[in-house]
């Protein structure tokens, strides 16, 4: 009876995550000018990654990573509202052709999403992998909601804030095509866990129990 129960339990979850990734509309929130280290605006989160010290121990990146400001240039990593002097601070800088990727550890998902974004281009690419499956690919300006006008100007940087509309985010993976370079830093959001099969188990017999209740409460009217 028990392994039929978290069987239907499993079942039942990957129902559940399978219908998250399916209705999941993703879209940007709201932009802050600069903003790099937060406050985090509206309850979005925490700082979670900033390449450099403060990381939570669910979360990981794979990609380039770089230390500013940029050798032989005034580019800032990535510049800061308006600034582009720079600091030694690390980033990320997603090279042409290739590709980053910022994933919570097996077991986690990320709730909210947050990142600063450094001089935007029109080729940039993001993309947020769901749980069970299913992905939402945003292209150019669409990654900052298609504001401000113009790409590729190394003065302007973004936080830009995600609605994830209720999906659950388990990576998400930058792009650049076959030009230039898509620079950020400073990710924030809210990592959750996973419930385990049995918490689902526990939660459907809880329904299935609720149901019986009202069901053997109503025959008693009659």
């Amino acid at each position: 009876m028990k392994i039929r129960t978290l069987a239907a339990a499993s079942a039942a979850f990957g129902i559940l995550a399978a219908a998250s990734a399916a209705n999941a509309a993703i879209s940007v929130n709201y932009i802050e000018e600069g903003n790099l280290f937060g406050p985090i605006a509206g309850g979005q989160g925490v700082m979670i990654y900033d390449f450099d010290a403060i990381a939570d121990p669910n979360v990981a990146y794979v990609g380039n990573v770089l230390q500013g400001p940029q050798t032989g240039s005034t580019s800032a990593s990535p510049p800061y509202g308006g600034s582009v002097t720079g600091d030694n601070t690390k980033y990320a800088s997603v090279q042409e052709s290739t590709t980053g990727t910022f994933s919570t550890l097996p077991g986690f998902y990320l709730s909210t999403f947050s990142f600063y974004l450094g001089s935007p281009d029109s080729y940039n690419t993001l993309t947020f992998n769901l749980l069970g499956g299913g992905s939402q690919t945003f292209t150019g300006e669409d990654i900052w909601g298609g504001s401000p006008a113009g790409t590729g100007d190394r003065t302007l940087g973004y936080r830009v804030y995600y609605d994830f509309g209720g999906a659950k985010v388990t990576s998400i993976t930058f792009g650049t095509g076959d030009t230039n370079a898509f620079e950020f830093d400073g990710i924030a959001g809210n990592v959750a866990m996973v419930p385990e099969p049995g918490t689902w188990a526990l939660m459907i017999m809880g329904f299935g129990g609720a149901g019986a209740m009202l069901r053997r409460r109503k025959a008693a009217l009659a």
